[in-house]
């Protein structure tokens, strides 16, 4: 055993019956990210040696808050993209678009649909706001005088989300002006998902509200590393 997994297994706390799990783990998700969340919540829980089922728990927390919020994110961008295709198909021409994609319209030879599906998210986001009222409308974009600091939050959390980023200990997430955090501002995973629920319509957010709420809670029918969240990593909008 090298000197890494050996500072990893140091004063962990470990059933017999995950041991063979933690060694696979280890080789397919990487010694160091289980050594990060160890010493992470080392710090956290004073005095207290470290259950290798906290570990295990919370890399499967975060897991799931990844595909969750990969769902709701994606569906963001299908609507954008359909908003815009709906209205401008037949006439891509009609109005002006951001450089971007007018660049990327030109490659296409003016297939607006190909051309949308070449565009990077932040390009997406920037022309959706572009649009004429009546149509941006249909984008269901949250009012408020921080528009634009809180799209630029949703794209680097959606970078992160599809960058597969361990979520729970991300910092590199912008500040979201949103309400529900202290001082209504902040740049932690919970803000940047209360801030991605207003770009939802209501209905959606209430669904990615539930399901990001119910991500805490262990499987019965899981077999395997019994599951042992730390309850001060567990996200509550």
């Amino acid at each position: 055993m090298d000197k890494r997994k050996e500072y990893f297994y140091k004063d962990l706390i470990i059933e017999d019956e995950d041991k063979d799990r933690a060694a696979r783990y280890l080789k397919s998700k990487g010694v160091e990210k289980h050594i990060i969340i160890k010493d992470k919540l080392s710090n956290w829980i004073d005095g207290g040696k470290i259950e290798y089922s906290m570990i295990a728990s919370m890399y499967r927390y975060d897991k799931r808050l990844r595909l969750i919020l990969f769902k709701y994110i994606s569906y963001l961008e299908e609507r954008y993209r359909a908003v815009i295709l709906d209205e401008y198909r037949s006439t891509p021409r009609r109005i002006k678009w951001i450089k971007d994609l007018t660049e990327k319209l030109k490659d296409c030879n003016w297939d607006l649909n190909d051309a949308l599906e070449r565009i990077d998210f932040t390009t997406l986001l920037i022309q959706s706001n572009s649009l004429p009222p009546r149509v941006r409308g249909r984008c269901g974009f949250p009012g408020g005088k921080h528009f634009r600091e809180n799209s630029i939050a949703i794209r680097e959390l959606r970078n992160a989300v599809m960058h597969n980023k361990f979520l729970l200990l991300f910092r590199g997430f912008e500040t979201c002006y949103i309400g529900g955090v202290d001082g209504g501002k902040g740049t932690s995973l919970k803000a940047n998902i209360l801030n991605l629920l207003t770009f939802l319509p209501s209905e959606v957010a209430e669904k990615c509200k539930k399901e990001i709420n119910e991500a805490k809670n262990g499987k019965e029918s899981h077999k395997g590393t019994k599951w042992n969240l730390p309850s001060f990593v567990e996200i509550q909008v």
